[in-house]
């Protein structure tokens, strides 16, 4: 069998790999072979206990290693895609945690060194890896709840202890859509298909003082099938009793899913009946992410599609951006809904999404009007100088629009 090894660059999410070096998970095509962290003491201490030896605090370094197949990127959000370029560039493979990227230039940049290198790159949206989650999957793919029409996610996580371990999330500071709700985003998106259009509200509660924008959120989305959903990223908040931190609903025309729970109306002999999918092995991140790394070996081995590839992570990083930038003042941020069905021909980027705020001026419209004309330009020449021209002046006057 091929082994692959993977070097792995942030101890704080990114310790969460490790668990591919224990006995119970020998069968595992991928070892970690080698550790970044910028904290000598974390990265000496998981050194010992993995009983791993090739030990740095500078990436470049890691990505220099010829023994290294691929490098996992667990940094701080803002710093991924310099460090995606840097490992392509390199030669390797890439798992990286949400959000891929966190602008639209990068969005380009990535998206066209993936292409150039043909190397695999995975967004480790972990609870793809969450085992009741791929069990409801595979009922709503089977259609034992009929047809979709509605789903609702939540995130429920008071960060304050988080904070505490990753201050950089104040200090950059992390922002909370892409940081946040793209697990709920991620997770309807998969179930449902494409967001087209998106509503918004964000508040400060002020629950963790230290952190400076809004980090609540109820989102409304409605999907290019019609459908439509809701998404709780709740994570300035006393976690409330009895809440799971994650949660899904499907909804269908003959039952629902609650996370492992199918309620389903009476069908042929059988009455209505509740059916609880229930797994003997642990949850939680360490699970999801041997999941994750099993699949990103059939990727790399097998040349299996990634389930959240370099266009999907393109696709939800501006669905994130799309919502608007945070509120000077962290307070309400209210976001406008967009459908335009121009976007849905994009052959390069497959992005449906940009950035703006309403009420759109006079200099929005324009941005918006440039920007739909570069798009469906771009889907029929990905090259053309005139459509990426038009896409940056898009950008540039959608700046100077900001309401």
């Amino acid at each position: 069998m091929s082994r692959l090894s993977i070097g792995v660059a942030g101890l704080g999410h990114g310790r969460t790999l490790l668990g591919a070096n224990q006995p119970e998970n020998s069968a595992l095509p991928i070892r970690v072979t080698a550790l970044c962290d910028t904290r000598p003491d974390q990265l000496e201490a998981l050194g010992r206990e993995f009983g791993i030896t090739a030990l740095t605090s500078d990436f470049d370094e890691l990505v220099a290693r010829r023994d290294l197949d691929i490098i996992g990127i667990y940094t701080p959000g803002p710093l991924h895609a310099e460090q995606i370029l840097t490992a392509l560039d390199a030669g390797k493979h890439v798992m990286v945690t949400k959000s891929m990227v966190y602008t639209m230039e990068e969005v380009e940049q990535v998206v066209e060194a993936v292409d150039r290198t043909g190397k695999v790159l995975l967004v480790t949206q972990s609870l793809r890896g969450r085992y009741d989650f791929i069990e409801a999957k595979r009922a709503c793919d089977a259609g034992e709840i009929g047809e979709l029409f509605m789903a609702e996610a939540h995130y429920v996580h008071d960060l304050r202890p988080v904070y505490d371990y990753s201050p950089w999330r104040v200090e950059m500071p992390q922002d909370l859509i892409l940081g946040g709700a793209c697990h709920p985003i991620d997770l309807l998106s998969w179930f449902m298909g494409d967001i087209d259009e998106v509503h918004c509200y964000g508040l400060r509660s002020g629950v963790a003082p230290e952190y400076p924008q809004e980090d609540n959120f109820v989102i409304n989305v409605k999907f290019t099938s019609g459908k439509i959903g809701r998404i709780a990223n709740f994570l300035g908040v006393v976690h409330p009793p009895d809440t799971p931190t994650n949660s899904l609903t499907v909804y269908g025309t003959r039952g629902t899913i609650l996370n492992g729970v199918k309620s389903l109306d009476p069908t042929g002999d059988l009455p209505a009946r509740k059916i609880t999918a229930e797994f003997s092995s642990m949850r939680g991140h360490a699970s999801e992410m041997i999941v994750m790394m099993q699949h990103m070996a059939d990727c790399v081995l097998n040349g299996t599609k990634p389930w959240v590839g370099v266009r999907e992570g393109a696709r939800w990083s501006p669905q994130g951006l799309r919502v608007g930038p945070p509120c000077d003042r962290g307070g309400r941020r209210a976001c406008g809904t967009i459908s335009d069905p121009a976007y849905s021909g994009v052959k390069s980027l497959g992005l449906r999404a940009y950035q703006y705020t309403v009420p759109l001026s006079i200099s929005g419209w324009i941005s918006r009007t440039l920007r739909t004309l570069a798009m469906a330009a771009w889907a029929e020449c990905p090259v053309s100088w005139v459509s990426m021209a038009a896409l940056r002046w898009a950008r540039l006057v959608s700046r100077w629009s900001a309401v």
